[in-house]
């Protein structure tokens, strides 16, 4: 391994140690979530027949969507535990990832 190796690598473990809180936990969950809700609009809703608010209340409405929509909007929340848990070994920053996630799936529940 070369030097330049060794220092890229030293680095990046550095970065990580920085990041790995449950702060940064909880911000990335609230934001891959919201990212994840407007994905599920883009997705679910081509033709645009719904506005956001539209589609915010067939989340929060009593119907058949509001499952199809919460799991969309959590799937990037998935792709991060894996990223955080797998590839990274970043665990405190995956209970604050996992904490946002239980909470936004309560709420949701507890509306329902």
């Amino acid at each position: 391994m070369s030097v330049d190796n060794l220092q890229e690598k030293m680095k990046l473990e550095v970065i990580k140690k920085k990041l790995d809180n449950v702060w940064v936990g909880l911000a990335l969950g609230l934001i891959l979530t919201v990212i994840g809700f407007f994905l599920s609009k883009w997705v679910k809703d081509p033709t645009n027949s719904y506005t956001i608010q539209g589609f915010w209340n067939l989340l929060m409405g009593k119907n058949n969507y509001y499952m199809e929509i919460l799991t969309f909007s959590l799937l990037p929340n998935m792709l991060a535990f894996y990223f955080l848990f797998f590839q990274w070994k970043m665990d405190k920053a995956l209970k604050g990832l996992i904490f946002i996630t239980i909470m936004f799936l309560g709420l949701i529940f507890l509306m329902h």
